[in-house]
């Protein structure tokens, strides 16, 4: 019987933050309980900040209502609580994030396994990204202060809700476009199966890194490891 063909080496990975690089529920168990702790001490240190008052400007207008000071911090509670990927409200919440990663208040984690493939896959001329609802410059305060610092160096960009959701197949076509190759070169990396499918949708290539027991979606299993040239 023949051997399958080996899959190629793509020239770009694509991470899922939430689930490769940070823990899949880091969003849901760590970031936004602290978020909505926070979020009214925050708010009293920083009312006059400008990053935090246009912030919250963006967010009234999102709101398309006229809301006092109080009506507006129920509205993002609420919206925080329901996880929305909203980018202004996601935004605030990267302040709160940043200020807490700042003061080590929140503690990042990193396993030595994803970081040492990670730096074998740069050294092989694999080009990294990290894409997540969480904002871009919080995935980079996460990365830099926890265990592996290192890698934050190695990505090549890193992407969050301003290019689109995560589930929206318009996001990985926008995100192909930015990373400047062939979408057929481009490998989506998550575990989680509705950003596989909006990738697949806009004809990327898609894979989790590890199997999972629950899911049968058609989405092939890729290990870090597995992306190395030469490890197979």
């Amino acid at each position: 019987m023949t051997e399958p063909a080996p899959l190629p080496t793509p020239q770009v990975v694509i991470l899922a933050f939430e689930g490769i690089l940070a823990p899949s529920s880091i969003l849901r168990d760590t970031l936004e309980p602290h978020a909505l702790d926070a979020l009214p001490e925050f708010l009293d240190r920083h009312a006059e900040a400008t990053a935090v008052q246009r912030t919250l400007s963006d967010i009234l207008a999102y709101t398309g209502r006229e809301l006092d000071a109080d009506g507006l911090l129920a509205q993002i509670r609420a919206w925080i609580r329901a996880g929305q990927d909203i980018t202004p409200v996601r935004q605030l919440q990267g302040l709160i994030w940043a200020d807490a990663l700042e003061a080590g208040v929140l503690r990042p984690t990193l396993t030595d396994a994803t970081a040492d493939a990670l730096l074998r896959l740069h050294d092989a001329g694999v080009a990294l990204y990290s894409f997540g609802a969480t904002p871009a410059p919080v995935q980079r305060d996460w990365l830099r202060h926890g265990p592996r610092p290192e890698v934050e160096q190695r990505l090549a960009g890193l992407f969050d809700t301003r290019i689109g959701g995560r589930r929206d197949a318009g996001s990985y076509r926008r995100l192909a476009e930015e990373v400047g190759v062939a979408p057929e070169a481009v490998l989506v990396l998550s575990t989680r199966a509705e950003e596989l499918d909006a990738a697949g949708q806009a004809w990327l290539p898609t894979a989790r890194p590890a199997p999972d027991p629950d899911r049968e979606d058609g989405h092939p299993v890729r290990s870090l490891t597995s992306l190395i040239p030469g490890d197979g």
